[in-house]
């Protein structure tokens, strides 16, 4: 009795969810790029969601520079977290005489680890930020050229502007 019943859910599964046929007309490349370029709005959403920078640049291909960051992140919050919350153990204790010394030294390192590990997190995110968009567009380029697109837009030639005034030259 289960297989009368499994045998036709297996063949209506083959049917909707079949790959399409030879005959079927392959799409064009252009259409093709439409399907998997990437999206620079999309990139910089998730380098902004994920706490962990170089989702973005996971989500455009480059995941070398984007594991790079992601290392540097988290270990540099965990850093973070783990100083501020040696900081409020550190704060139920009140030394005195020789352990001051030490109370000291471990307060000074906990702070240092707590700025240091904030300063380099907020360096990560930064960057993570600023590498989303560029990763998007060097992998929609690349897909362009794979598939044989033209370039949508023409490249227009660099802007150069020279602007007179006053300059500052140091002279020895």
């Amino acid at each position: 009795m289960r297989i009368l019943t499994a045998t036709p859910l297996c063949l209506l599964g083959l049917l909707c969810f079949s790959r399409p046929s030879l005959a079927d007309a392959s799409p064009s490349p252009e259409a093709q790029y439409q399907q998997q370029k990437k999206s620079v709005p999309l990139a910089v959403m998730l380098e902004v969601l994920c706490p962990i920078a170089g989702a973005g640049a996971f989500y455009a291909g480059a995941s070398e520079q984007a594991t790079v960051l992601a290392g540097f992140s988290a270990v540099n919050a965990g850093v973070a977290v783990g100083s501020a919350f040696y900081l409020i153990h550190l704060s139920h204790q009140h030394p005195s005489g020789a352990s001051r010394v030490l109370y000291d030294i471990e307060s000074a390192s906990a702070w240092t680890g707590l700025v240091v590990g904030g300063v380099i997190y907020l360096l990560t995110r930064i960057s993570g930020l600023s590498l989303a968009p560029d990763a998007v567009t060097s992998f929609n380029v690349g897909l362009q050229q794979r598939l044989g697109v033209p370039p949508a837009d023409p490249q227009l030639p660099a802007f150069r502007a020279q602007v007179t005034g006053v300059s500052l030259v140091w002279r020895f």
